[in-house]
């Protein structure tokens, strides 16, 4: 026997498979917790087609049938409208009027039997096989599930169906797994969730003025979940059927498991109802909300600031994730994106995915009962030691992991990254002094580099490095960039305008110095790339110092002269240590003191 599927599915669920007849494996009919779970385990008939799930989308409610009829009736009435050009046409034709053309229109096949409709809906279902089943037909199967409100049947493995409890009289035998179930076919399943089943077929047109009374005086009605289509659940209230919106069923429907409210009655409020009850929405909202907020009023009580407790992340957005505390209930707090890591930098979507289990400290409870989480509070700051392990002036080994405009950003540990500026790369022996635009002239990522910390900011953290000296120019002697110091310099290059030098024992932008022509100390028109070799050492004195770009701006010509100064100062320290008379000012200046 060919085996064919109820409806088609939309990849909710699965089709049924549990096969059927006395010789099949089945739960036990103990209790109606015992079977929950094989019935949410054969939820797959459950699913819905395209169709249904587009309605409900929509938010058109439960019935499917306005709006296909609708979409039939619009479909007619073009063709209508089609033969009615086309005869308007052809009577102008004969009668022979120039200004009106005979004309067609030629309609195109949509597809893989997508309907072609003038609203153009944005879900077109696509041809599908027929239900096995007919509204009406009597049928029989198998006992799967007994369950409190509701018996599941599997018809023959074609389908798996549902049949209300609430139909059955007191003094109905209860049927056990496994038993012969005959029923007739209340819904077929074509529109979504599970075949329905029923003995009183006649008790849907009572419900309807039940329904319409509830919706106007706003109480509630029982209704059993029979089926879950895209866009929330599919319930049956005393054999009507109606739709529940996700939003209506889960305060947090993007994480919730409808597949396990089936089978099961609840209590719903009518929020929308046509005058014959064939658009039926419902919703379970506000009694959720009123349970959230008794839960959350209870839960506060046994929450105290400091506490560290286990939580879900259900919500990510840009300044923060919301946490569902497992152990209050799943009562909600907020970790702000200030108090998800210790990298300021770091963004959020990187650090937590909803659905992830993390710990978290309630760090503040305010006066409207909003819970405020840290995930910061219980991770090791990096930066706590990083100041004595990172000291000003040491060298390393370390990888650059990304380039950027501005200079490259090298990796220190797993948690702190330092920053070598595009002028400090370029300052570099090891880079030749060239000037570039962008950093990855000179460096890429992944390579090994020697970096020396040069600045490093607890505050901010920050780490600021410059290139370390090759390895046979670190004995030189560290020296202070100040003005109206004296230091030695190396020869880089001389060009026109003056002649470019490496400071000794100095890295960074502040180790390359310029010696404009005039403080070279050399005559007008002196040939400068010929007077200054490459490599050649020089004594400059430091006479300013760019404060944007902390480069200095040096002298020969006044360090001689401050050297002619100090050794005429010498020289007369040693006369006068000697005792001879020396000059007639130093006389004069002895007789007045």
């Amino acid at each position: 026997m060919t085996v064919q599927t109820s409806a088609p599915f939309d990849g909710l669920a699965t089709p049924p498979t549990s096969p059927s007849g006395e010789g099949a494996e089945s739960p036990s009919a103990g209790s109606p917790s015992e079977h929950h779970d094989d019935v949410a385990s054969s939820a797959g008939s459950a699913a819905s087609p395209p169709e249904v799930a587009d309605t409900s989308a929509e938010g058109s409610g439960a019935d499917g049938g306005a709006a296909d009829s609708g979409a039939a009736d619009s479909g007619a009435a073009e063709a209508d409208g089609d033969e009615a050009s086309a005869a308007e046409g052809d009577d102008a034709a004969k009668a022979g009027d120039p200004t009106k053309k005979k004309r067609r229109r030629k309609r195109k096949k949509k597809p893989n039997g997508e309907a072609a409709s003038a609203g153009g809906r944005p879900h077109a279902r696509p041809a599908t096989e027929r239900s096995p089943f007919h509204t009406g037909e009597e049928v029989f199967g198998r006992v799967t599930a007994v369950l409190e409100g509701a018996i599941m049947v599997d018809l023959a493995g074609k389908a798996l169906a549902i049949f209300d409890r609430s139909e059955m009289e007191p003094d109905d035998l209860i049927p056990a797994v496994g038993d012969r179930f005959v029923a007739s076919v209340l819904r077929d399943g074509s529109r979504g969730g599970l075949v329905v089943l029923t003995r009183k077929p006649l008790r849907e047109e009572a419900a309807k003025a039940l329904v319409l009374e509830v919706s106007q005086s706003g109480t509630l009605i029982k209704g059993l979940v029979t089926g879950v289509i895209k866009g929330g659940v599919e319930v049956s209230i005393q054999g009507l059927r109606a739709f529940a919106p996700a939003s209506g069923m889960d305060l947090h429907p993007q994480n919730a498991n409808f597949a396990s409210l089936l089978g099961q009655v609840m209590e719903f409020k009518v929020t929308q109802c046509d005058e014959k009850a064939r658009d039926v929405v419902v919703t379970r909202r506000p009694m959720l909300e009123a349970e959230a907020h008794e839960r959350r009023k209870m839960a506060l009580q046994h929450l105290t600031e400091g506490q560290v407790l286990k939580g879900t992340v259900r919500t990510v957005v840009e300044w923060g994730a919301f946490i569902a505390l497992v152990d209050a209930g799943g009562l909600e707090g907020l970790v702000h994106i200030s108090e998800a890591s210790h990298d300021p930098k770091a963004k959020i979507g990187d650090l937590l995915s909803p659905g992830q289990e993390v710990e978290v400290k309630i760090t503040k409870i305010d006066e409207r009962g909003k819970i405020w989480l840290s995930r910061k509070a219980l991770l090791e700051d990096p930066w706590a030691e990083a100041r004595s392990k990172y000291q000003t002036g040491k060298i390393l080994k370390a990888t650059i992991t990304r380039v950027e405009p501005f200079g490259a950003f090298v990796k220190l540990d797993d948690d702190i990254d330092g920053l070598i500026h595009l002028s400090d790369l370029t300052a570099a022996p090891q880079y030749g002094y060239k000037k570039v635009e962008h950093a990855r002239e000179l460096v890429s990522v992944g390579d090994e580099i020697d970096v020396v910390i040069h600045h490093f900011d607890i505050k901010a953290r920050k780490v600021s490095l410059h290139v370390a000296l090759p390895e046979g120019k670190r004995e030189e002697p560290a020296q202070k960039i100040l003005k109206n110091n004296s230091v030695q310099a190396e020869v880089v290059r001389a060009e026109s305008a003056g002649v470019i030098v490496r400071i000794l024992g100095v890295t960074g932008r502040s180790s390359r110095g310029f010696i404009p022509a005039g403080q070279t100390g050399t005559m007008r028109g002196t040939d400068l790339r010929k007077k200054f070799k490459e490599g050649t050492r020089l004594d400059v004195k430091v006479i300013d110092v760019d404060p944007r770009r902390m480069e200095p701006k040096l002298s020969i010509k006044q360090h001689a002269e401050d050297e002619e100064r100090r050794a005429h100062r010498d020289y007369r320290k040693q006369l006068a240590k000697e005792g001879g008379f020396g000059t007639l000012g130093d006389l004069l200046g002895a007789k007045l003191k």
